[in-house]
């Protein structure tokens, strides 16, 4: 059988013309990557703000005047400024709280982005937290965020609802400015942070837009008695996953007769499951007490002569390390950590 020339050549051209398509298309894409010759590096592919408009709203921050509850912590706040982080308020009229916001250089370039908000203990401020996740995490490229919730001028804490309405209002002030489309976000509270993780989780599985991916409890427990966990429905937490740490020597708050450890282990893990929820660990770290940052022995408050070695870039403890791997692997489940229960026995550390 014969062709003409013309049905012959056609095979030929339009391998040339898809040729020519896929080399376009590359083209365009990396230009819109790279920002190349002639290319708009406030314009995103995918519609959202480009880094370089985020940087330009956190950078926009230092015209703005954003209380400070701990002033013993402003150099850390000016330190922050001046290395590319904002401060911002948050909260209605009257009743504003503030957060704190840093992302790294080559956040852009980070595939599987994650970004850490974390809320302090009792009395605490935001630049106390945001300055132990900055000075041992680096290495990690996480997006840093931390809300004050605590009012110096009242000396009173907001409740798990206000707090997760700002919550819900940083996030999108995030999302708003910012490229973190897709990026896990991860609760972490310290102490009275800690114990306000639970209420939290319940009104987040409750929202039609989840916010957390998962939730770092650190050194403390709310009681079971608590309105918002009291009231759940049995399913509350589905979806929900805890990470916990405790120290050996740390007394419950809510219940002083026991040990935080044991309140994690007998009261708010049962809890979490019996409401549908995952805990992927316990961390109970030995000879350590109030706090995973903190490294103390005992107590500050109770036993001001303790020893303490606060937790640095060179200095993670044994269960710094863990937190880590498990922020960096999610949302892989707990039992991709199980070979590391050996290693962590020998760290002093007993796992879940």
């Amino acid at each position: 059988m014969r062709y003409s020339k013309s049905v012959l050549y056609l095979p030929i051209a339009l391998a040339f013309l898809l040729l020519a398509l896929v080399i376009n298309c590359a083209s365009n894409r990396a230009g819109d990557i790279t920002g190349g010759a002639g290319g708009d590096e406030s314009l995103s592919a995918t519609g959202e703000p480009t880094m370089a408009e985020c940087r330009q709203w956190i950078t926009s921050s230092a015209t703005l005047s954003v209380p400070i509850a701990c002033p013993d912590w402003m150099p850390f706040r000016l330190g922050l400024l001046q290395r590319g982080g904002g401060a911002f308020t948050v909260g209605p009229a009257g009743n504003e709280r503030y957060y704190l916001v840093w992302f790294p250089d080559d956040w852009e370039n980070v595939a599987d982005r994650k970004i850490v908000i974390s809320l302090h203990g009792t009395g605490g401020c935001a630049e106390w937290m945001l300055n132990h996740w900055y000075t041992t995490s680096l290495t990690h490229s996480w997006g840093l965020v931390a809300l004050q919730y605590y009012d110096p001028r009242t000396r009173l804490h907001d409740d798990d609802e206000a707090i997760y309405q700002n919550l819900e209002a940083v996030v999108g002030d995030l999302r708003a400015h910012c490229p973190i489309t897709g990026s896990d976000i991860f609760y972490h509270g310290f102490s009275m942070g800690s114990a306000n993780s639970f209420p939290v989780a319940v009104r987040d599985r409750a929202a039609a837009d989840h916010l957390f991916a998962a939730f770092i409890a650190d050194s403390g427990c709310a009681g079971l008695n608590h309105p918002t966990l009291k009231n759940a429905p049995d399913d509350a937490l589905t979806g929900a996953r805890f990470w916990m740490w405790c120290g050996e020597n740390d007394i419950s708050t809510i219940s002083p007769t026991r040990m935080t450890c044991a309140v994690m282990r007998d009261d708010m893990i049962p809890y979490v499951e019996g409401h549908g929820g995952q805990v992927d660990a316990l961390v109970e770290e030995e000879g350590t007490s109030h706090g995973m940052f903190e490294g103390c022995e005992e107590d500050p408050d109770y036993h001001p002569d303790t020893e303490c070695h606060p937790r640095t870039a060179d200095n993670l403890g044994p269960s710094l390390p863990i937190l880590f791997e498990y922020i960096e692997r999610f949302p892989k489940t707990h039992i991709i950590y199980l070979p590391l229960l050996l290693r962590d026995l020998e760290a002093g550390v007993r796992r879940l």
